[in-house]
C-alpha cells in the first residue's frame, strides 16, 4: 500500500479547522500517532449472566475526541485500499460497508434450506473466542499487514498507533492507577475493529472442505452432505486445523460453559434417524444442541423459525404491555413513534431468514401482535378489525408483505451492487439466449426446488418476488425510493383484495 496521503490538504478547511488538518497530515507523513491520544478510560459494560463475574463485562475504551478524528481519516483510506484490492475475506460480514447480520444470516439459511431441499443434512460448529479483541498480538498483526502489501510507512504509523498505550479503569467515579496495554486493540476505537478483521483475515485458509462464515470474531463452519458420518469427519478435520490456527495466532477458543457448540440441521423426515455428530479437540467433546443462537437469531434443527418467532412474540407482547401501562401519558404520535422504535425492529430483524419457513399458525400470531400494536397506536377497541384504512393510516404493511418488501430490497441491492459479494451465490441473473422486445435483462433465474424447504429459500422467493415487480419500480435510482414504491404497490394490492372481498 502506498504511503497514506494526507487528505483534507486543499479543502480541509471546510471539514476541519486548519490546525487540526495540519496535525493529521503531519501524523500521516511522519508515521507517528500522538502519545497524548493513547490514554483510554475503561468502563466495564455488562453483557449477560452473573453480575459478580468479571468475565461477563466488556471493557469499552473512552478515547479523546481528537484521537477518533485521526483514526477516522486513516480508517477511510485503509478501507478504500482494502476494497480496491479485494483483500478482506468475502464471507466476513462484520464492520464492513454493505454487510450486516441480516445478510450473513440470510446467506446461511439459504444454504441450509437448499441442502434440505436436496435431502442433505448440514452440520455446523459455532466457535466462541475468549477476549479476542483484547488478546490480539501486535507483532503478528504488523507482519500480516506487510504480507498484504501495506507500505513500510503505513505499517510504521499503525505500530505507533498500537504501542505505548495505557488505560485507567473507571468504576463508580473512582479511577485505578494507569496500566500499560501490551496487546489487543481498544474496544470503542474506530480503527480497532478494522485491525481485528485484518488480523483474522487469513483464518479461512486453514479450512479445507467446510464453508466458513465470520462476523468479526463470531465464527461458524458448516458442511452439507447426505451422510452424517461424512459431515462429522469433515467438520472434525477442519475444526482441528482451525484450533491449530488459533494457537499459532495467540487466540483461544472458549470451550467451557457450552460456548463452542455444534448443531445438525436436517429435513423433518430425516431428523429422527440422524445420528448425532461427535466433534472432538484432544480430550474435549463439543456438545450438540437442538437450538443455537447465532448473531441474535435462534436456529433450530429443521430451521423452522419456530423458536425465533416465539422469541419475537415474547419481546413484542412484553413491550406492548409496558406501553399500555403508560398509555394515558401518550398521544397517537408518541404511541406510533414508540412502537416504531421499540417493537417494529423485532418484526424486522433478519425476517427474511426465519419468517418464510414458519407455520401458518405462527404467522397468524405475529400478525395478531401487529394488529394489537395498531389498535394501541390508533386508540381502537380490542375487538375492532384491522383493515386497509388502518394499515394506511399508520403506514405499516402487514407482516407478510413487509417481509416481502425486505426480500425485494435485498434483490434490488444485489442488482445495484449494494450487497455483499456472497449474495451472488444466492441470486442468478437470467440469461436470455435471444433478445426480444419483450425480454427483460433484469429478471432473476428461478431455481428448481422440490419441496417447501427449497421454495422458502431466499434464492427462490427473491427471484419469484422480483420477477413480478414492474420495471418502472425496479429501475428507480435509490434503494429508499424502491422501498417506498414497492410499499405503495403492496398497499394497493391490499386495498384491491379488500375491495374484492366486500364486493362479494
Amino acid at each position: 500500500m502506498d504511503k497514506l496521503p494526507g487528505i483534507f490538504i486543499k479543502d480541509g478547511a471546510d471539514l476541519l479547522a486548519a490546525p487540526l488538518t495540519q496535525l493529521i497530515n503531519l501524523s500521516i507523513y511522519t508515521s507517528t500517532f500522538p502519545d497524548a491520544f493513547k490514554i483510554a478510560k475503561l468502563i466495564a459494560l455488562f453483557k449477560k449472566g452473573c453480575k459478580t463475574d468479571p468475565k461477563n463485562y466488556r471493557p469499552i475504551s473512552l478515547l479523546p475526541l481528537f484521537s477518533k478524528i485521526f483514526e477516522k481519516v486513516v480508517h477511510l483510506q485503509t478501507e478504500k485500499f482494502l476494497s480496491e484490492n479485494n483483500i478482506l475475506y468475502k464471507n466476513q460480514s462484520g464492520f464492513r460497508p454493505l454487510h450486516s447480520t441480516e445478510s450473513c444470516l440470510t446467506h446461511l439459511s439459504d444454504q441450509i434450506l437448499e441442502g434440505s431441499d436436496k435431502g442433505c443434512h448440514t452440520g455446523m460448529i459455532l466457535i466462541d473466542l475468549q477476549k479476542a479483541f483484547d488478546t490480539l498480538d501486535h507483532e503478528l498483526l504488523l507482519g500480516k499487514l506487510s504480507l498484504m502489501n501495506f507500505s513500510c510507512e503505513t505499517i510504521s504509523w499503525f505500530k505507533s498507533y498500537l504501542c505505548n498505550r495505557s488505560f485507567l479503569v473507571n468504576v463508580e467515579s473512582s479511577f485505578s492507577e494507569p496500566a500499560d496495554l501490551k496487546c489487543g486493540v481498544p474496544q470503542g476505537s474506530i480503527l480497532g475493529p478494522l485491525l481485528f478483521l485484518l488480523y483474522i483475515n487469513d483464518l479461512p485458509q486453514s479450512v479445507n472442505d467446510c464453508d466458513i462464515r465470520l462476523y468479526a470474531d463470531d465464527t461458524c463452519i458448516s458442511y452439507a452432505h447426505k451422510m452424517v458420518k461424512t459431515i462429522e469427519d469433515k467438520l472434525n478435520n477442519d475444526f482441528n486445523t482451525l484450533c491449530d490456527w488459533f494457537v499459532d495466532n495467540k487466540l483461544s477458543i472458549h470451550f467451557g460453559e457450552d460456548k463452542t457448540k455444534t448443531i445438525l440441521f436436517s429435513p423433518k423426515n430425516l431428523r429422527k434417524r440422524a445420528e448425532p455428530i461427535v466433534i472432538k479437540r484432544h480430550d474435549v467433546t463439543l456438545k450438540q444442541f437442538s437450538i443455537v443462537e447465532y448473531l441474535g437469531c435462534l436456529l433450530d434443527e429443521t430451521l423452522s423459525g419456530h423458536e425465533m418467532a416465539l422469541k419475537v412474540l415474547k419481546k413484542i407482547n412484553g413491550k406492548l404491555r409496558f406501553l399500555y401501562r403508560q398509555g394515558k401519558y401518550l398521544n397517537s404520535r408518541l404511541r406510533r413513534m414508540l412502537c416504531n422504535t421499540l417493537i417494529q425492529p423485532h418484526f424486522d430483524f433478519a425476517c427474511s431468514a426465519w419468517y418464510p419457513n414458519l407455520t401458518k399458525g405462527l404467522k397468524k400470531k405475529l400478525q395478531i401482535s401487529q394488529n394489537k400494536c395498531i389498535r394501541f397506536c390508533l386508540f381502537l377497541g380490542n375487538r375492532e378489525g384491522i383493515r386497509y384504512k388502518h394499515f394506511a393510516k399508520i403506514n405499516w404493511l402487514p407482516v407478510a408483505d413487509r417481509v416481502y418488501q425486505f426480500i425485494a430490497a435485498s434483490v434490488y441491492k444485489f442488482f445495484n451492487k449494494l450487497a455483499p459479494i456472497y449474495m451472488g451465490e444466492i441470486f442468478t441473473k437470467h440469461e436470455n439466449i435471444r433478445t426480444t422486445r419483450s425480454s427483460n435483462d433484469s429478471n432473476l433465474s428461478i431455481p428448481r426446488r422440490r419441496n417447501d424447504y427449497g421454495k422458502n429459500c431466499l434464492s427462490y422467493l427473491g427471484a419469484t418476488i422480483w420477477n413480478s415487480i414492474e420495471s418502472s419500480i425496479r429501475n428507480v435510482k435509490t434503494c429508499n425510493t424502491f422501498k417506498h414504491k414497492i410499499k405503495y404497490k403492496y398497499f394497493e394490492n391490499i386495498k384491491n383484495r379488500e375491495d374484492n372481498l366486500y364486493n362479494y
